[in-house]
């Protein structure tokens, strides 16, 4: 079988939101000590009271380990599972200077920080970050191992270059170790439950998410709750990760949104400047059909988490997506992070992608939707038959060659890196927050896989260039990448004239309120639940002006996806409008609406605007609307995160603003006297505020993080 390098997903738990960090890390704190009751509770039922000292180790792997529990009871645990990767994604183009015309230099994540959750520490004495001094921080106690998994990782965001050969299978193989961003610096967690230094309680990934407070961060594991390969008894075994009652009764977590997607949700939201990017994981097609394994005895756990082999009567549950979609597993399933899908190397025309057919999937990828449609993964690219630098526990100097997710995700979170460095060269030292990187991802990305959206690909393969171009446009206002506020009960309007020479698209997207499980989910309610993980349900359309022909967005239907279709789309934080073949010289309407009234994450629930990212290309005019003739066009506030103050830039003058809560308390408010008007929240409590800008005409709101 393949080298699957995956690692499994977190506790699948209720999370009540939290309006801020705080809240949410008094919540977190709850999660992980109700957690430890549950897994006491499960020691003693499932091990009795004569423990010898193998088994007390394993005891302490299982608790530093645990990932979750399923709905009835039962626990589920973490385990482990070259350059052609940058010229594939077109990530050369911004590491070369003059790669991208309209840049200035050359782009290798000088100043880019990234964030690595993993297995154990990344070797930093690995030559593969031997360029500049200190890549490399470890913020894990040193008694944690060294992993060759997460050096790996680290290394596919930002190895240097380095040619390694040897032989697979007798086969001569040769390739290069560099990463994406070869100038970046890398700080190293773990994603088990630790203590870290200067704490005495144990952190939880979330915890440790929240302490890290990463700009990006790469979360190379995911869960599979279908089949997978296990030692039983001293022999490999297929076992069954769902429930099953015999002879014919079977559940599974595939697909379905679960608590660990709430907590990254809920993160999210609450930071919005955080980009987390996830791997989609590694079992299509784990199964006992899987060739080579006809013999391997079949296994399921009951109650007590006892493996109990099938019945030669029993109808086995089937293989993971054997349909050809529905294998990833919760906390790969989150609305507001990015999920990645592997693809083998694209290995013609010197390793460039020129057609959708370029793009295989590898054959292990997990496949989505979410149980309601939602497009997963969001996007993909190489990740087959890698060279990576490694190590061993204990500390070396290694290399290695495999396939998996894992190896995918972390050149994606290596290109979003690139473009933040881009985006602060080109506006001033600003963010490219979470919703505008995922917007710009996908309105950039070249077709892979069937015509639109699918559960393979997503929304296509990364193309590192394209984005940066989009960049560039936004920067001399050839497209529109805006981040804009809707308010209860209003539409946003844009009148283009399209250029014709290029389809007419418009990519919208937003960060999500978490969806709120119910407290006590059983099986029943998770499993193949087709209910819309959706809170704020935004809709865009495109209407041409002549014909009256509406344009509607790409979704798939849940029970068949593979085949992406057109209309409204109820279920994906992401929509995308595209008018193939516009009508030169033609004026279209692009309108931004909603459904319901808009809520923020509160419980109970509160209305509050909702922001979203907007990318609009194949226009050459826009045309004056109420919307966008002035201060949507125009105004900013900047920063978005501070410390103090902020500022209105480019406001009308005589304009009035509004600072509010995000329970809609009412601050301060003044009048815009200048191109750039100071707001003082200096007294204010760390969190999220809403700064409202009013003329005769029109309203926009604002949100800005106070830390």
């Amino acid at each position: 079988m393949k080298k699957h390098l995956l690692l499994v997903s977190t506790l699948a738990i209720t999370l009540i939101s939290a309006q801020n960090n705080e809240g949410l890390k008094r919540e977190l704190e709850r999660q992980n000590k109700e957690n430890t009751e549950k897994f006491d509770s499960y020691v003693a039922k499932h091990y009795g009271a004569n423990r010898d000292s193998e088994t007390l180790k394993e005891i302490e792997e299982k608790r530093a380990n645990l990932a979750g529990f399923q709905p009835d009871g039962k626990p589920y645990f973490y385990s482990k599972e070259d350059q052609r990767q940058v010229f594939n994604t077109n990530a050369d183009a911004l590491n070369t200077a003059g790669g991208v015309p309209g840049l200035a230099g050359s782009f290798n994540g000088e100043g880019i920080k990234y964030t690595v959750f993993d297995g154990g520490r990344v070797y930093a004495a690995h030559p593969a970050f031997a360029n500049i001094p200190n890549r490399i921080t470890n913020k894990e106690a040193s008694t944690n191992p060294y992993s060759g998994h997460a050096t790996g990782v680290s290394g596919f965001i930002g190895s240097i270059s380095k040619t390694i050969s040897g032989t697979v299978g007798g086969v001569p193989v040769s390739g290069d170790i560099k990463g994406v961003a070869t100038a970046s610096t890398i700080d190293s967690y773990r994603f088990a439950t630790t203590t870290l230094p200067g704490n005495t309680a144990t952190s939880t990934v979330y915890q440790k998410i929240l302490t890290a407070a990463p700009k990006i961060s790469n979360h190379s594991y995911g869960t599979n709750q279908g089949w997978d390969v296990a030692t039983v008894n001293g022999a490999n075994a297929w076992v069954w990760n769902g429930a099953f009652s015999s002879p014919n009764t079977s559940y599974d977590l595939q697909g379905t949104y679960f608590g660990d997607d709430q907590n990254y949700d809920n993160i999210v939201y609450n930071n919005p400047s955080y980009v987390i990017v996830k791997s989609s994981g590694n079992y299509y097609g784990y199964g006992p059909a899987y060739p080579g394994t006809s013999a391997f005895p079949k296994y399921y756990t009951d109650d007590n988490d006892n493996e109990v082999q099938f019945a030669a009567t029993d109808t086995l549950p089937q293989t993971n997506c054997a349909l050809g979609y529905d294998c990833i597993g919760p906390g790969s399933l989150a609305k507001n992070i990015i999920v990645v899908g592997a693809t083998d190397v694209i290995s013609t025309n010197n390793f460039r992608y020129t057609a959708p057919a370029d793009v295989v999937h590898s054959d292990y990828s997990s496949a989505g939707p979410r149980d309601d449609g939602g497009i997963k993964p969001d996007i993909s690219t190489t990740g087959t038959d890698v060279f990576l630098a490694s190590t061993t526990a204990a500390g070396s100097t290694e290399y290695d060659y495999g396939s998996g997710t894992s190896y995918s995700a972390p050149v994606i979170t290596g290109v979003i890196g690139l473009w933040m460095q881009i985006y602060k060269q080109l506006f001033s030292n600003a963010e490219l927050n979470a919703a505008s990187a995922k917007t710009l991802m996908i309105h950039s990305a070249a077709e892979a896989g069937n015509i639109g959206p699918d559960p393979l690909f997503g929304w296509g393969y990364i193309d590192a260039k394209k984005g940066a171009e989009l960049l560039v446009g936004k920067s001399n206002n050839s497209v529109i990448f805006n981040t804009e506020t809707l308010n209860n009960n209003t539409t946003h309007t844009k009148m283009v004239k399209a250029a014709g020479n290029a389809p007419l698209k418009v990519t919208i997207s937003w960060i999500d309120p978490a969806y709120k499980l119910p407290a006590n989910i059983t099986w029943a309610d998770a499993y193949n639940n087709r209910s819309s993980r959706l809170v704020n349900d935004l809709d865009v359309r495109i209407t041409d002006m002549e014909t009256n022909t509406v344009y509607l967005p790409w979704k798939l239907n849940a029970t068949s996806p593979n085949t992406a279709v057109k209309g409204d789309n109820t279920v994906d934080n992401v929509e995308q409008v595209i008018v193939d073949t516009p009508v030169s010289g033609r004026n279209y309407k692009i309108e931004i609406s909603h459904k319901g009234t808009l809520k923020n994450n509160a419980t109970p629930s509160a209305t509050a605007p909702q922001d979203y990212s907007i990318i609009v290309t194949g226009f050459n005019e826009v045309l004056g609307t109420k919307e966008s003739a002035s201060v949507l066009n125009t105004l900013t506030v900047a920063p978005s995160i501070t410390k103090n103050t902020t500022n209105i830039l480019k406001a009308p003058k005589k304009s009035a603003f509004t600072v509010y809560d995000m329970s809609g308390k009412k601050l301060q408010s003044g009048i815009v006297n200048s191109d750039s008007e100071t707001v003082d929240l200096s007294t204010y409590a760390k969190g999220i505020y809403l700064i409202e800008v009013r003329t005769d005409k029109e309203t926009i709101s604002k949100k800005v993080i106070k830390e």
